[in-house]
């Protein structure tokens, strides 16, 4: 059982990289997307960055403030490593969401905004329909994901007893 579910995760993992970049050409509403999802639940933070990067660099999306973007994926992986269980993961997903919200728009208000607080407020007024596309991303990919796992390891739990019952026969 052990081989099966380690094949099973070494084919997830670079076939969830290569959704989550395919994803980023545009086949989603604006910041709909499983990267924060993928950043979320990722352990390798090489591969998600370099997913990110890469992308960028493809695509030519280096522009002013992407570093406050990158801060703001960080987050997903940094609350991702805090959220050892199933509950926390659950509880702390969408508080990523946010927290990327604040990140990457504070580097919108300050590159292209007054640097004020009516510059602010509207930055981040205008942003909302932006965090509500990143939060129901976030929350399908993340949660499905989490759904996933689950009924994995639900497979892999009845198929062990199948075989230990078979077995004792």
């Amino acid at each position: 059982m052990k081989k099966l579910s380690s094949q099973i995760s070494s084919f997830a993992k670079p076939a969830t990289a290569l959704f989550v970049y395919i994803s980023r050409f545009g086949m989603l509403p604006p910041n709909m997307s499983p990267l924060g999802s993928f950043g979320f639940f990722g352990q390798n933070i090489f591969l998600y960055f370099f997913t990110i990067i890469s992308f960028d660099y493809f695509k030519g999306g280096f522009y002013s403030g992407f570093l406050f973007t990158y801060l703001g994926f960080l987050s997903y992986w940094i609350f991702g490593k805090i959220a050892k269980t199933q509950k926390l993961q659950v509880f702390l997903l969408p508080f990523a969401s946010f927290t990327f919200f604040l990140i990457s728009n504070l580097g919108v208000w300050w590159y292209s905004y007054p640097h004020s607080i009516a510059g602010l407020l509207a930055c981040y007024t205008l942003a909302i329909p932006f965090y509500k596309n990143t939060l129901i991303g976030d929350l399908v990919f993340g949660y499905g994901f989490l759904s996933a796992k689950f009924f994995v390891k639900l497979f892999f739990r009845h198929k062990n007893n199948s075989e230990i019952l078979s077995q004792t026969v």
